[in-house]
């Protein structure tokens, strides 16, 4: 199947212990690791579909109707935990083609499996091509997430279909049409409190819960959702270090740096990422010096330390890169001193995309305050 590939232990939860190997090396290194730890079982090997968008449906089937209760979009691209990724309800990128691709496919799946209840289904896309992860026969974690959001108690549904009971007329003649609010729901670290933890999200979950909330587009509930799970949004003319391993995260991190430069930020960032920078055309970066460089001023750490950065997008290089170990070391401790010292961190580029999308928005218009109710007394349905 080729590298790379997602490697796992039978039988896992939360995606423990699971790994994501771009050579032999590293899978060799990781079987030796699971076999040390278990005999036993298993180890399951997948192909792992790089640079590609995560998308899951969450719904109930009484054995009649299939009810789709919604198509929710990762904002992380795959290699993202389910647990640990943010959503969005609807998709906020994905095009009504492919949308209708995934509506057609979970119909097929959920009437050949024959079930009666809930289920969630994850899929895959890239390149206009929708791939199936699996389908889970139960009731997922999102579920209260898309009930809240849709104003539909999938649980109930759920529950009746499960006692041989059919969905109501209104559900089996229109189904759910689209609303007009969008819902997001982020993860909630624990890194402050877990001395040590690495803040780099994966394959295998590290979140401590979840929160959601709605609001007029994407921008306004990610806005409403981020400063929920206690993540402070930068204000407006902040500062922002960047620092982005590997050749083409740097190259993509230029679009994003050219946003914060437009919105008066202070950009800082480390030599190899400031030449980059600079050579886009971004003049106002100042290089800041590595941790392994500390007795060179001006240095990342006493930047933390006296609170003169307001986000840190910290993306490590990724297995690929022979001298990872190398980078870890220097990366960990940044993200790690920025957490011990309550700075923001963001360790993904579709992640740090979005919150370029939230810190534009708020300039412009702020965030809208509205009630869980005012939302739900728009809904055409009530259920």
């Amino acid at each position: 199947i080729g590298y790379p590939v997602i490697v796992r232990p039978s039988y896992v939860l939360s995606g423990s212990a699971m790994r994501v190997a771009y050579n032999e090396t590293a899978l060799e290194n990781f079987l030796k690791l699971a076999a040390k730890v278990s005999r036993d079982h298993p180890v399951v090997i997948s192909k792992f579909v790089d640079k590609a968008k995560e998308v899951e449906v969450d719904g109930v089937y009484d054995g009649e109707t299939c009810l789709i209760g919604s198509i929710m979009e990762h904002v992380e691209n795959a290699g993202i935990h389910s647990g640990d990724a943010t959503m969005s309800i609807p998709p906020h990128t994905l095009s009504v083609e492919i949308q209708k691709k995934i509506e057609d496919a979970t119909q097929k799946i959920v009437k050949a499996l024959k079930i009666k209840g809930p289920y969630n289904i994850q899929y895959l896309v890239k390149d206009g091509a929708v791939y199936v992860i699996e389908c889970n026969l139960r009731a997922s974690r999102s579920m209260p997430f898309v009930s809240k959001t849709r104003g539909i108690n999938l649980i109930e549904l759920a529950t009746s279909a499960m006692l041989d009971k059919k969905f109501e007329e209104v559900l089996k003649t229109c189904g759910l049409p689209p609303t007009s609010h969008v819902g997001v729901k982020v993860p909630q670290f624990s890194f402050m409190r877990l001395s040590g933890a690495d803040p780099v999200l994966g394959v295998e979950m590290l979140s401590t819960g979840e929160v959601a909330c709605l609001g007029e587009n994407f921008a306004d509930a990610f806005s409403k959702a981020l400063q929920a799970a206690e993540f402070r949004i930068p204000p407006k003319g902040g500062s922002v270090l960047i620092t982005v391993g590997g050749d083409e995260p740097k190259r993509r991190v230029v679009p994003l740096a050219k946003a914060f430069e437009e919105m008066g930020f202070k950009i800082y960032a480390t030599a190899h990422t400031a030449d980059v920078l600079q050579a886009a055309g971004i003049n106002s970066v100042s290089v800041l010096h590595k941790v392994k460089e500390a007795s060179v001023n001006p240095n990342i750490l006493d930047y933390l330390q006296d609170q003169k950065i307001d986000l840190v997008i910290n993306v490590p290089m990724g297995n690929k890169q022979k001298s990872y170990s190398d980078v870890l070391t220097d990366g960990y401790i940044i993200r790690r001193q920025a957490v011990e010292f309550n700075v923001p961190v963001i360790t993904n580029l579709e992640l740090a995309s979005a919150l370029v999308k939230v810190l534009q928005q708020k300039e412009n218009n702020g965030v809208t305050i509205r009630s869980l109710n005012e939302y739900m007394d728009e809904l055409p349905w009530k259920l």
